[in-house]
């Protein structure tokens, strides 16, 4: 959905480019960097150990709208890479090019220590709109960026994940009957845990974490992953809907006590409605559900938002592409 400001922006796009990474002082080679998908992909690297990231970027934007008469004075852009998993936000002012008035460049420095899971790099242009300063008049498509294999999911840095065998496990008899299924989501209003089931072939085989797969290998590790974490998340939230009490005087709804119910349904309705406040999008989400054509429209929206918390689409894309690639070197060996 597209933003809509009070003032005039550019009608032109804006590209951000990735020209080159460092890690350490030394070139990271192009493969960990795909501009198709817009990302960049540490968690890819053979070694971990690394200390400091450098990554140059470029930004090009409508050279006729930033050059001409114009209701804006002075357009700038800033780079900012934000990281909800260390709740990180770091932010660097690009240089224009003195060569090309519509362009700027610059980089941000990375401290391996201060950033996991994933992060999203950003560009906004502002200017001088109106008298006042720093108004956002544009901004280009956000990159990626992978530290590790996938963020900590579903809530609050995680929830617990357990490895067990379902058809052995005395501490939980719960999970014979599902000794056929790869998983189960415990949901318990405390602790809510997700099992992973030994007993089942090849599965903790597949997702454990290795650096060196085959690419067919490491799309079908990325896709599973990352459908077992959106399924926690969908069924996660249906249950944290059902939790929600209304107020018996004003018939009006409130967040479950419980916190991770509370953040869920905050992190998802936040992409469910995005053009609505928590509590307002809380209050659409309550009448949804208790109208019967508005609860199909309520869990359509759900779907896709769970598995945009977990970038399935991407991983899905990405898994795609390698599949092209290894097909292809099949057919030129």
């Amino acid at each position: 959905m597209k933003t809509i400001f009070p003032y005039s922006v550019l009608a032109g796009d804006i590209r951000l480019s990735v020209t080159r990474v460092l890690m350490d002082g030394n070139l990271l080679s192009t493969n960990y960097i795909n501009p198709d998908l817009r990302e960049i992909d540490f968690s890819g690297l053979e070694s971990a150990k690394w200390e400091e990231a450098i990554i140059e970027v470029a930004v090009t934007g409508p050279e006729r709208e930033l050059t001409g008469r114009q209701p804006w004075e002075k357009p700038a852009v800033t780079l900012q890479l934000n990281c909800g998993a260390t709740n990180s936000r770091q932010a660097v002012t690009l240089n224009r090019d003195p060569h090309a008035s519509a362009r700027w460049t610059g980089s941000i420095e990375l401290d391996r220590e201060d950033w996991y899971g994933r992060g999203t790099l950003r560009t906004f242009v502002h200017a001088r709109v109106e008298g006042l300063d720093n108004r956002i008049i544009g901004s280009a498509d956000d990159w990626s960026i992978s530290f590790n294999d996938l963020p900590p999911s579903p809530v609050n840095g995680s929830i617990t994940v357990t490895w067990v065998d379902f058809a052995s496990d005395e501490a939980r008899p719960y999970l014979k009957q599902f000794t056929h299924v790869p998983y189960y989501l415990r949901l318990d209003p405390d602790d809510p845990t997700l099992f992973l089931n030994r007993g089942f072939e090849g599965l903790e085989a597949l997702l454990v974490d290795r650096k060196h797969r085959p690419r067919p290998e490491k799309a079908l590790h990325d896709s599973t992953r990352a459908n077992i974490a959106s399924d926690a998340w969908f069924a996660m939230f249906a249950a944290a809907l059902e939790a929600v009490e209304t107020d018996p005087e004003s018939g009006l709804p409130d967040f479950p006590s419980e916190g991770w119910r509370e953040v869920v349904l905050k992190t998802l309705l936040a992409r469910i409605y995005p053009d609505l406040s928590p509590y307002d999008a809380l209050v659409a989400a309550v009448a949804a559900r208790n109208s019967e054509e508005g609860s199909g429209d309520l869990f359509e929206r759900l779907i896709p938002a769970a598995s945009g918390q977990v970038r399935l689409p991407q991983l899905l894309r990405s898994g795609i592409l390698l599949l092209e690639k290894d097909t292809k070197d099949e057919v030129n060996a």
